[in-house]
């Protein structure tokens, strides 16, 4: 039980983190906005992304298929954002 509680407040965290950061990355590279509009939704974008993923974190019911789903949503957008030019 504690490791569950565990798993899921890193990745609510850490993975919650990097996803709003990828989001807001991918909306910087792809929106067809100005430099600056598309800097502050994706900045925007992260702070509604994160709460999301903290929430989704305890609301999957398996630990298990919530960090593939995590892991996978992450993997998704960091490909998204290199095929948009980003390079880490």
């Amino acid at each position: 039980m504690r490791h569950t509680i565990v798993w899921r407040t890193i990745a609510a965290l850490a993975g919650g983190y990097l996803l709003s950061a990828l989001g807001g990355i991918n909306l910087g590279l792809w929106l067809p906005l100005s430099r600056a509009d598309r800097a502050m939704a994706g900045t925007l974008a992260g702070l509604l992304i994160w709460p999301a993923t903290l929430m989704a974190a305890f609301g999957i019911p398996h630990t298990r298929s919530m960090l593939t789903t995590l892991l996978g949503a992450i993997l998704i957008l960091t490909l998204i954002a290199i095929a948009g030019g980003w390079r880490p």
